[in-house]
């Protein structure tokens, strides 16, 4: 037997002298003494006959976790049936598909990643019409038990009658089938008022989700209107009119310049008596943009490729963590968990723009090139091929341990930085200085759900 070379080390924690062992491949994570430690540290000639009954018992515990494996044979066959797993299994997930009611948005954001393909596109009947026909097709097809729409744009309340008419046909056909179906509204919360939630919870909304980024001072810097007028006090108005009416949860974008500004949004919020109604709270580094619609590959915003680098801003993510479970409010992960790209999954969700293409990846909205459908046809065209055939993890370094997590890195940063969707994009000293903190972070977490 030897230690999968997937186990990362945490020494010294939970306290002096103890260690957490995490398997990235298989997520498991354990709290290891001393003793069970130096076992492991010579596990390879280690006779398993002379250790003891309880010894033998932890040791066959580990390996079911995947944290022991006979040999290096057997982790690389479990390596490609995980990512056989990945790339063909995804359908027993649920089904996620996000649907752009608009392109057109109210706001104008500094880094909109919508910035270079932004149009006054709103569905039309007909198109909406042939989105429900191709929800339930595809639904059928995969045999799928349950339906998780996302509304998105633009600002998607720009255009509510598709949401109003999509989901009121998703939820009556799901009744009749025995399917889960609810939604979600994506918006930047201006829109939005307690009749229209009223309205939207008799069709199976779940939840809306508004974007805040930071403090009155640098959300309103970078989120203002169209005509360049604040937007922040709007929004606060507004979630106190729903949010005693439906789940809200707070998504946020930052980078070096309004990080300083995010802590004070969770003072304002604690004061206005919403910090503790919230579902979650999630915020996230700003990312590079494709370039105009004739030249995609002329990166825009690409100082944000330095954030995923070396000394990128790990303490940054770590610490907005942190600071929120250290107020006690609900952390939707630790950041460890394993993220398949949409756009190497054969069955996993996919995003519907309002002219009816289908794409993988948000961040390729509004390049035709890079839609894998439409649904007007039957199937995917054969970019969604060239999309799956994507093994880009083969290409990661052997010794690597975090290739179950990222599979050779995200596909858009590939693209943005090699030009091509198969490249490796390696973060892996990002990783190496990021990912003992998430461990520690992911331990508090269960420790504390367990405590509850």
């Amino acid at each position: 037997m030897k230690q999968s070379k997937f186990n990362l080390w945490v020494k010294d924690y939970p306290h002096p002298g103890g260690y957490l062992l995490f398997n990235v491949r298989t997520q498991a994570l354990i709290k290891i003494n001393p003793e069970l430690k130096n076992i492991l540290d010579k596990i390879e000639t280690v006779k398993i006959k002379d250790l003891s009954l309880v010894t033998r018992g932890y040791l066959a515990s580990l390996k079911e976790n995947g944290i022991v494996v006979e040999n290096e044979e057997e982790e690389k066959r479990k390596l490609k049936d995980f990512f056989r797993q990945l790339k063909y299994e995804s359908d027993k997930l649920t089904f996620e598909t996000t649907i752009l009611t608009t392109y057109s948005c109210n706001f104008n954001c500094v880094y909109c990643f919508e910035g270079s393909v932004r149009e006054r596109v709103f569905m039309d009947k007909e198109t909406s019409d042939l989105v429900i026909q191709w929800l339930i097709r595809h639904a059928q097809k995969r045999n799928l038990k349950k339906i998780y729409l996302v509304y998105y744009g633009g600002e998607p309340l720009l255009n509510i009658r598709p949401i109003y008419d999509i989901s009121w046909h998703m939820q009556e056909w799901a009744r009749k089938n025995r399917i889960d179906f609810s939604f979600g509204i994506i918006t930047n919360g201006s829109l939005i008022y307690p009749e229209l939630i009223e309205k939207f919870l008799t069709v199976g909304l779940d939840e809306v989700r508004i974007s805040l980024d930071g403090d009155r001072e640098a959300h309103n810097k970078n989120r203002p209107f169209s005509d360049g007028k604040p937007t922040f006090d709007l929004i606060i108005e507004n979630i106190k009119g729903i949010i005693d009416k439906v789940k809200v949860a707070i998504a946020g974008n930052f980078d070096r310049n309004n990080f300083p500004h995010i802590y004070p949004l969770f003072d304002y919020l604690e004061k206005e008596g919403l910090l503790r109604k919230l579902d979650y709270l999630i915020f996230a580094p700003i990312v590079p943009r494709l370039g105009p619609k004739k030249d995609p590959s002329a990166v825009e915003l690409s100082h944000c490729l330095s954030f995923l680098e070396k000394d990128g801003l790990f303490k940054e993510v770590v610490g907005i963590k942190r600071e929120l479970l250290k107020r006690g409010l609900k952390l939707r992960t630790s950041g460890l968990a394993i993220n398949a790209c949409p756009l190497t999954m054969q069955d996993g969700g996919v995003t519907i723009d309002p002219k009816g293409l289908i794409y993988k990846c948000n961040s390729l909205l509004g390049y035709p090139e890079f839609s894998v459908g439409d649904v007007r046809n039957e199937g995917f065209n054969e970019r969604r091929d060239d999309f799956l055939n994507i093994d880009a993890w083969d290409k990661c370094a052997p010794d690597c341990p975090y290739v179950p997590m990222c599979q050779g890195g995200c596909r858009l940063f590939s693209y943005l930085e090699r030009g091509n969707f198969s490249s490796l994009s390696c973060k892996r000293e990002y990783f190496d200085r990021i990912i003992p903190e998430l461990i520690k972070l992911e331990y508090d977490m269960v420790n504390k759900r367990h405590q509850a």
